[in-house]
Order: C-alpha cells, then sequence, then structure tokens
C-alpha cells in the first residue's frame, strides 16, 4: 500500500482562495492516498512584504529568516512532501517553504511579481507562457455534483414544501471591480419576484459576508414573500447550507463578481445563469474567463432586468474537467 502523500496546504484565510486549495486536493485525494494538514499564516506588514520579497527570493537570500521577518506562521515538525496554496498573499511563503523543505509545490492564481516557473506547477485559468504553467478549465473546487445532488434532495423534502421548480440565487457582493448599491439589490430583488410570477417558481436565496448587511436588508425588502420558499440571510443567520441550495434548484444564479463562487455553482452540475449587475465591471482577463465559460456551456450570461425567457442546458459535466486537472498534475509531478 502507498504510503499517503503528505501535503501542506498555506491558508491565508480567505475562503475563496482555502476553498480552491481545498478542491484540489478533494479530487486529488480520488486518485492518491493524501494527508492534508492546513497551515494558517498572515502576511506582515503587506505592501513593504511584497515589495521586498520578490528580491529576497530572486537573491536566494535565507529563506527562514525571510519567513520569519514576513509572516506569522506556525508550521509542523514534520516536513511535507507536497506544498500546495491559492492567493497571492500565501505565493511567497509558497516558494520559501519549498526552498527550505526541497519538496515539489503548486500555486493556483497569479504569483504576485514572482515569475511561474518558480512553482512546480503553476496553475491559471489563463496562459502565463511559463513552462511549468497548467491552464484550468474550471478553479479547482470541493463541489461533487453527486454528493450536492444526493444532499440538496434530502434538505429540500425536509425544509421545503413547495413541489414546483426551484431556483437558487448566491449572492455575493462588491469584488472584482464590482460595486453594489442599495438601488442594485432593490432592483435585483423586484427582477426576482417578477421572474418568480411569470415561471411559476420560488427562489432559494443565499447571501454572504460581501453582500453586506445594508445589500441584504434592500434584497430581502425587494423580493415578494411569495416568491421565496427558503432564505439564508448570512448577516443573520449565517446557515452553512450552500450546497444544499445548489443541489435542490433546478436552475442556479449567481452574482458576476466572485469567480471562487462562480466555479463552484458551475460544479454543481446543474442549468447556471452569471447575473451581472451593480456599478463598474470586471477586467479584460476576468471577462475573458466569463466567456470561456460560456462559450463551454457552463453557464450563460444575463443583465438583471433583462428578460429570462428560458433555463439553459447542460454541457459537459464539470467533474470531468476536475478529474483531468489532477492526472495532468501528478503526471508532471511524476507522483503515482
Amino acid at each position: 500500500m502507498t504510503d499517503a502523500l503528505q501535503i501542506w496546504l498555506l491558508s491565508d484565510g480567505v475562503p475563496g482562495h482555502v476553498n480552491q486549495a481545498r478542491g484540489l486536493m478533494y479530487w486529488m485525494a480520488k486518485y492518491r492516498a493524501i494527508k492534508v494538514e492546513e497551515v494558517p499564516l498572515r502576511l506582515r506588514a503587506g505592501i513593504l512584504s511584497r515589495q521586498i520579497l520578490p528580491v529576497w527570493i530572486r537573491r536566494s537570500m535565507d529563506p527562514l529568516h525571510a519567513l520569519d521577518w514576513a509572516y506569522a506562521l506556525d508550521y509542523p515538525t514534520d516536513p511535507p512532501d507536497l506544498i500546495v496554496s491559492a492567493g497571492g498573499n500565501t505565493a511567497f511563503a509558497n516558494v520559501l517553504l519549498q526552498r527550505r523543505f526541497g519538496v515539489p509545490n503548486i500555486f493556483i492564481g497569479s504569483g504576485r511579481r514572482l515569475g511561474g516557473d518558480i512553482f512546480s506547477v503553476h496553475l491559471t485559468l489563463e496562459p502565463t507562457g511559463g513552462g511549468t504553467n497548467v491552464v484550468m478549465t474550471l478553479s479547482p473546487s470541493n463541489v461533487d455534483a453527486l454528493e450536492v445532488a444526493e444532499a440538496g434532495r434530502s434538505w429540500r423534502q425536509e425544509a421545503v414544501s413547495w413541489d414546483k421548480q426551484l431556483f437558487c440565487l448566491a449572492c455575493g457582493g462588491n469584488g472584482a471591480g464590482i460595486r453594489y448599491r442599495v438601488q442594485d439589490w432593490t432592483r435585483l430583488g423586484i427582477w426576482m419576484t417578477r421572474v418568480a410570477s411569470e415561471f411559476d417558481i420560488r427562489w432559494l436565496v443565499s447571501t454572504s459576508r460581501r453582500t453586506t448587511s445594508t445589500g441584504e436588508s434592500a434584497l430581502r425588502a425587494a423580493i415578494a414573500p411569495n416568491a421565496l420558499a427558503y432564505a439564508v440571510w448570512w448577516h443573520q443567520n449565517p446557515e452553512p447550507i450552500f450546497h444544499k441550495l445548489l443541489g435542490a434548484a433546478d436552475c442556479n444564479f449567481v452574482t458576476h463578481d466572485s469567480m471562487s463562487m462562480i466555479n463552484e455553482c458551475i460544479s454543481a452540475e446543474r442549468p447556471l445563469v452569471v447575473l451581472e449587475g451593480g456599478g463598474g465591471g470586471p477586467d479584460m482577463r476576468y471577462n475573458n474567463v466569463l466567456e470561456k465559460f460560456t462559450q463551454l456551456g457552463f453557464c450563460r450570461r444575463l443583465r438583471v432586468d433583462a428578460e429570462f425567457d428560458r433555463v439553459p442546458r447542460l454541457s459537459a459535466p464539470a467533474s470531468e474537467y476536475h478529474n483531468a486537472l489532477v492526472k495532468e498534475i501528478l503526471g508532471r509531478l511524476s507522483i503515482s
């Protein structure tokens, strides 16, 4: 029997980052025995550290000294076989620990002034041109469509009496260049009420920390009570049932401000609509990824206030892409 691969998952505490790394571990565990230890860290003096650490790393200076100076972290005594992280604030620690222990490392996302080839495998949604770059179709997610569907089915039987179609809305908030005002949330709630009436459906709703309590209150006030089947108002009672809601719905909707949340919804393998509202907008790279998702049939993009005329059709299962990604990574790292 192959010994379990000892993996350090570096965590900056940001859910969108940590969940990507956890997602990669979830799918890797289907192919290889692994033991994952999460290592929380905090980057001290963020702006100064981001300026100094790239120079420090390029000059191959003492990695332990750099870690002690730049980070608050307490890593395990036993060395790892592999280091994994996502999110820019973990990138420097990822490299410094790799140099300290001489093991492969995987990084998900932008390398924060570090060349991608400094990682054994550098995962991005768009090509960087680096030799170790692996372009992902989807970001890793610990959402398994079969498990989500079963959990959603059970939850729906217990919690919802509505026996017709359910739509689910996952609400983010300010992010990716998008800013929401109170009137944006009000407009969304009015639109949802209209869709509920026209399609004879009821809504499942899950807000989040980024929705803000003001935005959440505006949305709640704008949705007609008879349009709702169930709601998780995060600022009042943050129930951890997001995946159950995704699995219970016949069609999912997600605001366009969080790439990690969009990837989770795609991984649920339900018809998906990405709702575009608020002011401002994402940059070209973010838009390119959304357009790729649309072309692959993962989702449909729709402006709030626009006419919703149909539930989109499903494309190839997201699980196929997650499995293919893990196989490529293990091949590159020569891990069997």
